[in-house]
Parts: C-alpha cells; structure tokens; sequence
C-alpha cells in the first residue's frame, strides 16, 4: 500500500513538473518574437508580477522613448477581459487615476491621473479599441505632454493563461529628464497592472 502511495505522488509531482515545463515552452513562444525572456522572468511573470521596461535617451534636439510590458494572468482571457475592458471603472480601483471615461464612437479613453511621482496632474487621451477579446490593440495619443506616441498591446491565451505585451514609442522635444519619465512609466506601469490583476482574481 505504502509503495503504490509513494508511487502515486511521485507520479502527479512528475504530471505537475510536466506540466509547467510544458507552459514555459509555450510563454518563451509567445514573447520571443516580442522581447527575450529568461527562465527567470517566466517564473516571475508566472506567479503575477508585470515587467516592464522604460527607456528614455535624448540629445539636444530630441527626447526618445520606448517602453515594453509583459504580463501572464492565470485565467483565460475571456474571463480576464471582462474587467479589464471595464475603462470606467479605472478610477475606482487605481489610487493615481482620479477620473476615467470611454468614448465608443470615437474610442477616445480619457484619464485623469495625480501622483507624487508625476511633475503635475495629467490628463491623458489615449484613442484605442476597447479589448473585449484576444488580439493585436494599436493605441494612440493624440494630446498631451506625449502626443503622437503610439504602441500596441497583444492578448492572447497562450498555456491556459491569458498573456500580454505592449510596446510603445514616441520622440519629440525634450519637456522631462530622461530619469523622470523612467520611473514614473515604468513604477505607475507596475501599480496599475499589479491592481488590475489583482481586481481579476
């Protein structure tokens, strides 16, 4: 009895073991057309965490700006989707997001945001398609302190998960320090995936 028992557990820790090498195949897969990913920032982005890249380099003419998200959520997207689509309700569940409102006919999503790491209150407009399913996003701004920025975001169920990526670029005149605009995409980033995610559980 004891040595089927042993057996028995060694054999669903070999299916789980299975299991996970088989979804980590599959997620280097998805991202590696994207951003090249180790081991390590698998694992991290399997147990819900957002990784986010920031970089921002400017000369005297210019200012430069590419920035890159990935992000694994355990459901399925069609399950995921349903909140994160809700752009209303962006305010309710975000501290810095102050107001939030979504134009259908225009796609125009309008943000409000205030946090001590922004060098004042921002409104952004952002002109993208509200993601109700899997896909490729483009996005847009149109206004702002970033305007003509575009980028893209991709959703797709990729090891039972529902996985993302997004890029974005923009250059222009320089009105920030490279430093400044770094941190506060790459940690505002952060806490709004991190929250998001959160609300999906």
């Amino acid at each position: 009895m004891k040595s089927f028992t042993y057996f028995f557990i060694l054999t669903a820790l070999f299916s789980i073991q299975n299991e996970s090498i088989a979804q980590d195949i599959e997620l280097h897969n998805f991202y590696k057309n994207y951003w090249k990913m180790t081991q390590r920032s698998i694992q991290y982005l399997k147990k819900g965490e957002i990784l986010v890249d920031s970089n921002v380099s400017s000369d005297q003419k210019k200012q430069v700006f590419h920035m890159k998200v990935a992000a694994v959520h355990p459901k399925k997207c069609s399950k995921v989707l349903r909140k994160l689509s809700l752009f209303e309700s962006y305010k309710d569940w975000i501290s810095f997001i102050k107001s939030s409102n979504y134009n259908k006919r225009q796609r125009l999503l309008t943000i409000k945001a205030n946090h001590t790491l922004l060098p004042y209150p921002m409104v952004v407009h952002v002109i993208v398609k509200r993601p109700k399913s899997p896909g490729i996003y483009p996005f847009y701004f149109p206004t702002g302190i970033f305007a003509g920025l575009k980028g893209e975001m991709v959703i797709k169920d990729t090891a039972n998960k529902c996985t993302f990526f997004s890029k974005s670029y923009w250059s222009g005149k320089k009105k920030l320090p490279d430093f400044a605009v770094e941190l506060f995409s790459e940690t505002l980033t952060q806490i709004a995936g991190s929250t998001l995610f959160r609300k999906i559980q």
